[in-house]
């Protein structure tokens, strides 16, 4: 009955996928109709046996994959079963205060809480002093809620002001990329997405490294708010596959800037393993991990913890990850 209600409720998400699939891989078929119905079928079997929402069918290329592919990702529903062994409960970093507290000595970035205790001559000189801050609120994820200010914007921080008398922000100043980043895509701050588990004994694995690209213009790279990922082998820390959006289209080039990604090296790669696995030591009950981490001139600096690390990024580019998680929490 419940699965009846999920599909009930998400009609819409599973016509909009199915005329994805069918828009992308069968843009000149004349059975449009009668694939539409095939996918729409399978999409439900997917659900029912898979846990897997439309979205996860899609992103995870469920449609070109038999049964044996498909029951190895961890789609949607199988992490909303795993989400109490992921352990963020008990890592006391819940929110970016307390994160920011945690790890001030990966951060160095200027960086201030503002609140209801916050005055508004704290805040105007924290802007000024740094001429361009970043607000992000403290509950918040995918760059949504993020607002750019500058000492110009006197109404905008006012309004953040008033804002803060209910809920809590974390007020930062701008970090840049180091210029082989940015040369990618120069109006975002790009960052690394490094996911790791920590094992049954302890130890840490680092189960991917991404590069997520911002679009011209924008001022977060966030693959939920039009940013471009780029997957990186774990042993030479080069760009392996095509890049990926979050309507799963390919790109061999960033889309804006046209600069070529497949090939491209990480710079200091061993050395920004051992960063991630020096975080993830640091909060070891946090047993599944989302690491956002920027490259600038002067080395590695932590943006921002993620966790759980969420299942879809993660899986994006074709390594299905639910059997690894299952086995080591």
């Amino acid at each position: 009955m419940v699965i009846l209600d999920r599909i009930k409720k998400g009609l819409p998400e599973f016509w909009e996928q199915a005329t994805i699939v069918i828009n992308q891989y069968h843009p000149d078929s004349a059975w449009g109709g009668v694939l539409r119905i095939k996918y729409l079928a399978d999409m439900c079997w997917c659900l029912l046996r898979y846990g897997a929402r439309p979205i996860d069918y899609v992103r995870f290329q469920f449609y070109k994959k038999r049964s044996s592919e498909r029951r190895k990702y961890l789609t949607i529903y199988k992490y909303f079963r795993l989400l109490k062994k992921f352990g963020y409960k008990e890592t006391n970093v819940y929110g970016k205060i307390a994160e920011y507290q945690t790890f001030k000595e990966y951060i160095k970035r200027d960086w201030m809480v503002l609140d209801n205790n916050t005055s508004l001559l704290e805040l105007k000189h924290f802007i000024a002093k740094n001429e361009v801050v970043f607000a992000k609120p403290n509950h918040g994820d995918q760059g949504h809620g993020v607002i750019k200010l500058s000492i110009n914007d006197m109404s905008m921080v006012e309004m953040l002001m008033q804002e803060a008398q209910n809920n809590s922000f974390v007020i930062e100043g701008v970090v840049k990329n180091d210029e082989c980043i940015s040369q990618i895509n120069n109006t975002s701050l790009n960052t690394i997405r490094a996911y790791t588990l920590i094992n049954k004994d302890g130890s840490t694995r680092i189960l991917s490294i991404m590069l997520r690209v911002g679009k011209q213009g924008s001022h977060v790279d966030n693959w939920g708010s039009g940013g471009v990922g780029y997957n990186f082998d774990l042993n030479t820390g080069i760009c392996v596959d095509y890049g990926r959006d979050k309507l799963n289209r390919p790109y061999t080039h960033h889309p804006d800037s046209n600069f070529q990604m497949i090939g491209f090296k990480l710079p200091k790669f061993e050395e920004l393993k051992s960063f991630i696995v020096t975080l993830s030591q640091k909060t070891p009950n946090a047993k599944f991990v989302g690491w956002d981490i920027a490259i600038t001139p002067n080395g590695f600096e932590l943006i921002e913890m993620n966790c759980p690390g969420g299942h879809d990024f993660l899986q994006a580019f074709g390594h299905p990850f639910y059997h690894i998680l299952k086995q080591e929490l």
